[in-house]
């Protein structure tokens, strides 16, 4: 996969989420820097992702309680098979596993921009150009 790239398309209408979003980006771009072989490097990167995504996704369902989001328990289902998801791959790297850092960004960078296109922008429409404080 190549990196993934921010698109407007991708925005939800509320600041805070979608520079949360960029910054996930980053993240899993980051993955890719990560040679082969080198479980140490890939497991930070790992841990990071890790932690922002628990962090973003306590931000994101915070922001959809407070709009009503009735799909918020879907939702929540999402974030929680990611993390689970991150947590199995960091698991099989420390017990020595071959984990490549591409196949780690494939998967994490196309889960992202499926669930911010399907899940995320269900948003939209409880924001309805409200401005979220």
């Amino acid at each position: 996969m190549a990196l993934v790239c921010w698109k407007d398309e991708y925005s939800v209408h509320v600041q805070d989420i979608d520079e949360q979003h960029k910054w996930f980006i980053a993240l899993i771009n980051r993955v890719a820097t990560a040679r082969s072989g080198d479980s140490a490097a890939l497991g930070a990167i790992l841990d990071e992702l890790l932690d922002y995504a628990i962090f973003h996704f306590s931000t994101e369902e915070l922001i959809w309680a407070q709009y009503g989001c009735r799909e918020l328990g879907e939702h929540k289902e999402s974030h929680r098979r990611f993390v689970s998801k991150v947590v199995l791959v960091k698991e099989d790297l420390n017990k020595g596993k071959n984990v490549q850092p591409n196949d780690v960004m494939d998967w994490t960078g196309a889960w992202l921009l499926r669930h911010i296109l399907k899940r995320d922008q269900q948003l939209i429409p409880y924001v309805g150009g409200k401005k979220y404080e």
